[in-house]
């Protein structure tokens, strides 16, 4: 209410949405050619953490340059000086029914497969199940009251934290199982044997089906997404511009990429650009059975088709006022190895030859380092994310002694 309070006080008129996933928000902003968009959510993160995501009229999130923007006028307090001006209004709406009529028109009906639905106590529990169903699905859910607190498991999908919903898989016989995060953008899909996969593989699955039907294009991908992106579209005629990690950065790739057809991140953000510039678990899980219905390949059948590597994870606790020190001060302790590709898109990645690599970054959302590492064999992957973690440990030490001195 604060929020939409000081919004009508500037004179701005307010589309109230109420409670709903992001996605169901932008359908909305697109159907009303609303100039902006502002979801208030904690995402991923934690329940004590949330903020405010700023989209633009074409449905992706502000750009670095608008942020940047954003902060300096803030910073400005324009309203302690501007003069009184007329009030906006607030008018309440429900974007759920017209969200899941479109979202059924773009899939349509993809046969009867049977789905396990884990909105993880988020906004997506008043549609992601619903919509299932809508494409001919029988439906499962677990975890499906909204509830702010998140008693279940912790809003950040990952394959550590979507246990239940594998397990759920397994014991119902289901085709594939979808853990979401509290607002509806992110999906891990999990196969019927209940293997919970990371985002950039189905990503790859994804870009890969694309491609194939298009047979050129752009995929846009991040900084810490596999490297089975790049393969699929050096395979399949495709190009590939990657960015830093978030929305904002894809969307400020997609804006300026017209050939662009399809965008991803290890997350389990899928974007398809012709529809709008934002992940959106429901249509990607629309998306899914479509390619499932048309090649009648499994998710484990889908996945077999793309080649191997491995990638493991870690975080480090790292104060945010250090981060900037430790990320500066890796940057110039790495020693260059030969042959090795060095980025400093973001934090630090050494990526090799063959496509192998290790990234060490700082979170954006939460006071960590990201470390993460991808290799031809579990053992490999071992290896460099060991490289990845003694750099960050060392770099956090060297950090904090330099204050103390």
């Amino acid at each position: 209410m604060a929020l939409m309070g000081g919004l009508i006080k500037g004179g701005v008129d307010v589309l109230d949405c109420g409670l709903a996933p992001t996605p169901a928000m932008l359908f909305a902003m697109k159907e009303s050619k609303a100039m902006a968009g502002i979801m208030v959510s904690g995402s991923h993160t934690p329940p004590d953490i949330a903020g405010l995501l700023f989209f633009l009229a074409d449905t992706g999130e502000m750009d670095s340059h608008g942020e940047d923007d954003f902060e300096r006028l803030y910073a400005a307090k324009p309203w302690l000086q501007s003069p009184s001006q007329p009030k906006g209004s607030i008018q309440s709406i429900d974007p759920i029914e017209p969200y899941l009529r479109k979202i059924a028109k773009h899939i349509g009906n993809v046969g009867r497969h049977k789905v396990v639905v884990d909105p993880g106590n988020g906004a997506t529990c008043a549609t992601l199940s619903r919509a299932l169903e809508s494409f001919g699905c029988t439906v499962t859910t677990i975890n499906g009251e909204p509830d702010g607190r998140f008693p279940s498991r912790p809003p950040n999908p990952q394959p550590s934290t979507l246990t239940n919903l594998a397990k759920s898989v397994r014991e119902s016989g289901a085709d594939f199982g979808v853990g979401t995060d509290s607002d509806g953008d992110r999906a891990l899909f999990a196969t019927a044997d209940g293997c919970v996969l990371w985002g950039d593989l189905t990503g790859t699955v994804f870009a890969k089906n694309e491609l194939e039907k298009r047979g050129r294009g752009t995929v846009i991908t991040t900084i810490n997404t596999s490297s089975l992106v790049k393969i699929v579209c050096q395979e399949h005629g495709g190009r590939v511009i990657v960015t830093k990690v978030g929305p904002p950065a894809i969307a400020e790739a997609l804006r300026s990429t017209p050939d662009a057809i399809f965008a991803t991140e290890e997350s389990g953000k899928h974007i398809w650009p012709e529809i709008i510039l934002y992940g959106d678990a429901a249509l990607a899980s629309g998306k899914l059975l479509q390619i499932m219905d048309e090649t009648r390949l499994s998710l484990a059948q889908l996945v077999d088709t793309i080649p191997k590597l491995y990638q493991l994870k870690s975080t480090m606790d790292c104060p945010d006022d250090l981060k900037a020190n430790v990320m500066r001060l890796m940057v110039e302790t790495w020693k260059n190895e030969d042959k090795a590709h060095i980025s400093t898109l973001e934090g630090l990645k050494v990526e090799y030859p063959d496509l192998t690599w290790f990234l060490v970054r700082a979170s954006g959302t939460e006071p960590l380092l990201r470390c993460s590492a991808e290799g031809k064999s579990v053992d490999d992957a071992r290896v460099l994310l060991a490289r990845a973690e003694k750099l960050a440990l060392q770099t956090i030490k060297d950090a904090k002694g330099a204050i103390q001195a």
